[in-house]
């Protein structure tokens, strides 16, 4: 890693001849006379399960303690944050986190559990637990970190489900240096990351593991040509090694292995390269903007800095916008040639155009129209389940690669003071190539139509909100369809100077699905399902401790601590059918909120 620590070094030396004014005067900028002040907020739940007619899903009781605490020492930042449960011994990577950020003018530091984003192909938001630092002085973005991106998960002979999960503990470091100058970026990232093959005692032979290795780097640059034109470009490069158990290959020009990367990663029988690159052409008028773009990605380009990389693909694309009437009427689209199997290792290929269309209506005071199409890759995720600390994939549909969408939405709204109103309708079509998150069969094609009708109904001076919707779902995949319809109500309600505040809801849903099992035979299964909640929230009005004086030269009293004070039940009812008997879960939550 000396080219990382000699490049950290450059670095940091050309800074300090740059910035040197700036950063005295960033010292001035520390003053005592700006004391010390303490902000943030503290909570905690518990959450209480039970399940008649299933196994449980969950545990019976669980809890969990989240905070976030910010205190200025004479000007100096310094947050905390972390999060804590009796459920952490569930998640296969941490649950129970901590993150500290102090900062002070262009200097940030993380500590603990974080995120970095360098760039879209070599660190993209990838969460690590470990150290960071920023410093933006003057013209300059610098950016490092090192840290665990991944703990050690073993495997559990006794449990098949432990195979998708383990994983060896994973290292990972990296470096930004970028500079900016009226609107021109230069700029340079470097990652790597390596799995530790000793992190795991034992590996099954059937295990479709292995410790890996990985370097990526990335050149981007923006540049202004003339007025109003603009260019801009990225090139990224990565390296991986599959398997650091491997042979190591002494020099082998055949190989590829005499490379700048090959001094960061050593190269085996299992290391392979990629790279990536985004170039655009764009060109900035009074009313409009247009664009041209390239992108290219190697199949199977990975890097191990971020959780995803759509790849096997190149775009040419055309990027126009429009805005017309004063904003009223806003237009944009992205249209151009997609192509997949660069390297024509497949047995078919792809080849076709891909639109993106978006248009927004603002008509008169009482209207608001907005559509759009696509049909460039896309991801949909639908999860009916609003506990955010319960996962349970039986109710998550997963969508991956959708190739057409369409979706429009149109709103009524009028009203005034006293009373006001809203319908709305939303709904959208995919038509899709899609993979299940557990399906291993490959990919098939599928249809999924959503659409949602609904009634808002308020009254002001009554703190009174009501509303009544219609929701219609219909999913069709391999010989299974699959239909959700029901209404649904909702009632909010503010109380006691509005610190109680009162919810009730429920929602009624008739599901149909039907199978088709060959020569034309179909088996059709109807089940209901539903659901009701009611959500407390009590949040007094704190002592007047503090006062303030407004432009008008009135004294006004405040205080910044508050209390909440929050309940939700929740009881799900899911009807019989004619393979599975019916059963109902209930779930209660209690959490407190002290805000300072």
């Amino acid at each position: 890693m000396k080219y990382l620590y000699l490049l950290f070094i450059v670095t940091m030396g050309a800074w300090l001849l740059d910035v040197h004014p700036a950063q005295a005067q960033a010292l001035d900028a520390f003053s005592t006379k700006k004391g010390v002040t303490m902000n943030g907020s503290l909570s905690t739940s518990t959450t209480a399960y039970a399940a008649h007619g299933i196994e449980s899903r969950r545990d019976p009781f669980a809890w969990y303690v989240n905070g976030n605490i910010n205190i200025n020492l004479f000007g100096y930042d310094m947050p905390f944050s972390f999060s804590y449960s009796n459920q952490g011994k569930n998640y296969s990577q941490p649950f129970n986190q901590f993150r500290f950020a102090p900062s002070y003018k262009w200097a940030r530091l993380y500590v603990g559990n974080t995120s970095m984003n360098f760039s879209n192909y070599t660190l993209a938001g990838h969460m690590f637990n470990g150290v960071g630092l920023e410093l933006t002085p003057a013209k300059w973005h610098i950016s490092a970190m090192y840290g665990t991106l991944l703990k050690a998960v073993p495997f559990d002979v006794l449990s098949p489900e432990s195979y998708s999960r383990a994983s060896f503990e994973r290292k990972g470091q990296g470096l930004k240096v970028a500079y900016e100058n009226e609107g021109n970026t230069y700029g340079v990232s470097f990652f790597h990351a390596k799995d530790d093959a000793a992190s795991l005692p034992y590996i099954p032979d059937d295990a479709a593991i292995a410790p890996r290795e990985n370097v990526a780097i990335a050149f981007n640059i923006r540049q202004s040509i003339i007025q109003h034109i603009f260019v801009d470009l990225e090139y990224s490069v990565s390296a991986l090694n599959r398997d650091v158990r491997g042979e190591k290959n002494a020099f082998d020009s055949s190989r590829g292995t005499s490379n700048l990367l090959s001094h960061f990663l050593s190269p085996t029988n299992n290391t392979r390269y990629f790279d990536a690159i985004q170039a655009g052409l764009g060109y900035n008028g009074t009313f409009y903007t247009i664009q041209l773009r390239y992108e290219r990605v190697a199949p199977d380009y990975v890097t191990l800095g971020a959780y995803n990389v759509v790849n096997d693909m190149r775009n040419i694309t055309v990027a126009p916008s429009v805005k017309l009437f004063n904003g009223k009427v806003n237009l944009s689209a992205n249209a151009g040639m997609q192509v997949n199997n660069l390297d024509n290792s497949k047995n078919s290929d792809a080849k076709r155009w891909v639109i993106n269309g978006n248009a927004n209506v603002s008509a008169g005071q009482h209207w608001v129209l907005n559509g759009g199409y696509s049909n460039f890759s896309n991801y949909t995720r639908v999860r009916p389940q609003i506990d955010p600390y319960f996962n349970n994939p039986l109710d998550t549909l997963d969508f991956y690669q959708v190739n057409n969408t369409y979706n429009g939405m149109v709103m009524y709204h009028t009203g005034n003071k006293e009373r006001q109103q809203a319908i709305t309708f939303n709904s959208s079509y995919q038509y899709a190539s899609d993979r299940s998150s557990n399906d291993t069969t490959g990919p098939m094609l599928s249809r999924f139509f959503t659409s949602n009708l609904s009634y808002a109904y308020t009254l002001p001076p009554k703190d009174l909100t009501m509303s009544a919707s219609v929701n219609y779902y219909k999913n069709s995949a391999a010989g299974l369809s699959t239909t959700f319809v029901g209404p649904g109500v909702n009632v909010n309600k503010l109380f006691l100077e509005k610190t109680l505040r009162t919810g009730i809801s429920a929602v009624y849903n008739i599901t149909e699905a039907t199978s088709t099992l060959g020569e034309g035979l179909k088996t059709t299964t109807n089940s209901t399902l539903f659901n009701t909640g009611l959500n407390v929230n009590y949040s007094p009005k704190g002592k007047q401790s503090e006062t303030t004086t407004d432009g008008e030269g009135k004294r006004k009293f405040f205080n910044k601590q508050t209390h909440t004070i929050g309940a939700n039940i929740s009881w799900v009812i899911r009807g019989a059918t004619a393979n599975q008997r019916g059963y109902n879960e209930l779930t209660s939550t209690l959490n407190y909120t002290y805000s300072f």
